[in-house]
């Protein structure tokens, strides 16, 4: 069996084209992220997002990423902060597991991006006290990561990725 187109052709664009994006699609993406697994189903993550068309929240997380992220995602047509609670809910315990749960949920909402005509670009460049003063993000609760949503028309940008034995070992790391 193959990998699945949707897998394969999925690539991060840094430029988009100036479609604007309903709100009613980012909320889909969203419901598709709320379907990943989670430990105890806690599902750990929250999104703070802001639609292009809503000029003063979009700066406001716009100000939350590094230098380097605010110039090329001025034209994006939302951005998102993701963040992770730092405890379970279920006992106070730390867990340890939120990013990879959150991982999971950003997978689901890529695949549900990439069939929808939506590309999307992570970024780890974020400046998290301004994620937590700007964007009023409560105590126990940590920023991890930005992505830029929108539509993109050019020409195909995948990078080649590295072969399946350099990232998985049958028994023993080789």
């Amino acid at each position: 069996m193959e990998v699945l187109d949707l897998i394969k052709n999925r690539f991060s664009p840094y430029a988009f084209t100036d479609k604007k994006m309903t709100e009613q699609d980012l909320l889909t993406l969203f419901d598709a992220a709320g379907k990943a697994a989670s430990a105890f189903n806690e599902q750990p993550w929250r999104f703070i997002y802001a639609l292009r068309q809503d000029e003063v929240e979009f700066k406001v997380i716009q100000e939350c990423l590094v230098e380097g992220n605010q110039g090329w995602t001025g034209g994006v047509s939302a951005l998102v902060i993701a963040v992770v609670s730092e405890n379970y809910a279920k006992n106070g315990n730390k867990n340890t597991v939120a990013k990879h749960d959150l991982g999971l949920a950003v997978g689901n909402l890529t695949l549900q991006a990439s069939a929808m005509g939506i590309y999307l670009h992570q970024m780890a460049g974020i400046i998290p006290q301004n994620c937590i003063d700007k964007l009023n993000i409560p105590e126990g609760f940590e920023p991890v990561t930005a992505i830029a949503l929108g539509y993109y028309d050019g020409e195909s940008e995948i990078k080649e990725k590295k072969a399946v034995d350099e990232i998985a070992f049958k028994g023993t790391w080789k």
